[in-house]
């Protein structure tokens, strides 16, 4: 166990995608010899005013330390299964005072991972696919995986699936899929989509001027040339490659229906309005069979094992207003 490494961290919330978020980072953090960091989070009160003294500011006090008690035995309950599914893995639980979603992203500069459910951790339920799950993906400083299903445990060919566009983007998400196949022993599907833009006249009017066979052959070179170099640094990955004219989102989502994990690249970290224009890493949040991790651009000369870009010190620590639990402060 690299007790000294960066940690997997889980968001909780104790609910129902909060638990498999939870199995899901225990597991991994045990696979990778990971520490695991449980993170939960609550508001203090409102009306600082109120503080101040006299029977409101008492009342306050009594229900700041009552929310913070309950904060400490979610997150308690949730290590506690987590070394109870995994005997040996070592886990801390925190809580934070604040806005979850920030948490989070400011934990996550010291992370190996960010794992977070589809809904819940507090905030509004529904929007999207969850506001503290937009959130982190749009700012977190490591890779974030959302959980929205339970992991199959029957397939008997589990892959890392994966999409391509030859950008910047999609070359950080190309790097972690394949650590993530390499120390899953799994196969690695590449998918790469293409679609005629205009309207549909236009479409039509391409129909009899454009020649399919070269411009399927380009589309295949995107992804030939996204993959070069890889199958030496990971001789032990089974590569397989899928171009098709069609929606991304579509594509990806059906092939998620055999996969482990689903990893798609996003635009650098920048503001939620700007993550959200990101169609396909949105669209397949929602449509995604399986856990999907969302990565950052970066501009590495390494990756570990898990897939965050290398040349970082090595530490265990969050930045944050957090209280380890069964400590008060």
């Amino acid at each position: 166990m690299k007790t000294n490494a960066r940690p997997v961290i889980v968001g909780v919330d104790m609910s129902g995608t909060s638990d498999l978020a939870l199995d899901w980072a225990a597991t991994e953090a045990a696979r990778l010899g990971l520490p695991l960091l449980v993170v939960h989070s609550y508001s203090p009160p409102p009306y600082p005013a109120m503080r101040a003294g006299g029977a409101a500011g008492a009342e306050i006090t009594d229900l700041d330390e009552a929310l913070k008690d309950v904060a400490e035995h979610a997150a308690a309950t949730c290590a506690d299964r987590a070394r109870a599914a995994h005997p040996g893995l070592a886990v801390r639980a925190v809580i934070g005072v604040g806005l979850p979603g920030t948490i989070l992203v400011e934990a996550s500069s010291d992370a190996e991972l960010v794992v977070v459910g589809a809904r819940g951790l507090g905030a509004v339920k529904g929007v999207i696919f969850g506001s503290v799950s937009t959130h982190v993906c749009a700012h977190a400083h490591a890779p974030v995986i959302v959980v929205q299903e339970a992991a199959s445990h029957t397939l008997t060919d589990t892959r890392v699936v994966v999409g391509v566009d030859g950008s910047e983007i999609s070359q950080a998400a190309l790097a972690f899929a394949f650590a993530q196949a390499s120390s899953r022993r799994a196969g690695l599907t590449a998918v790469h989509t293409w679609q005629v833009e205009g309207d549909e006249g236009a479409a039509a009017a391409m129909t009899s001027s454009v020649d399919w066979t070269q411009l399927e052959a380009q589309e295949r070179s995107v992804v030939a040339e996204a993959l070069a170099g890889y199958a030496d640094q990971y001789p032990d990955v089974d590569v397989r490659r899928h171009v098709a004219q069609g929606h991304p989102v579509k594509e990806l989502a059906r092939l998620s229906e055999n996969a482990c994990l689903l990893v798609v690249g996003t635009r650098g970290r920048g503001t939620v309005s700007g993550w959200l224009k990101g169609s396909v890493s949105q669209g397949v949040l929602r449509a995604a069979h399986c856990p999907v991790a969302v990565v950052h651009p970066e501009n590495p000369e390494a990756n570990d094992a898990a897939g965050r870009p290398g040349g970082a010190k090595e530490r265990h620590g969050v930045h944050l207003p957090v209280l380890p639990v069964g400590e008060r402060v």
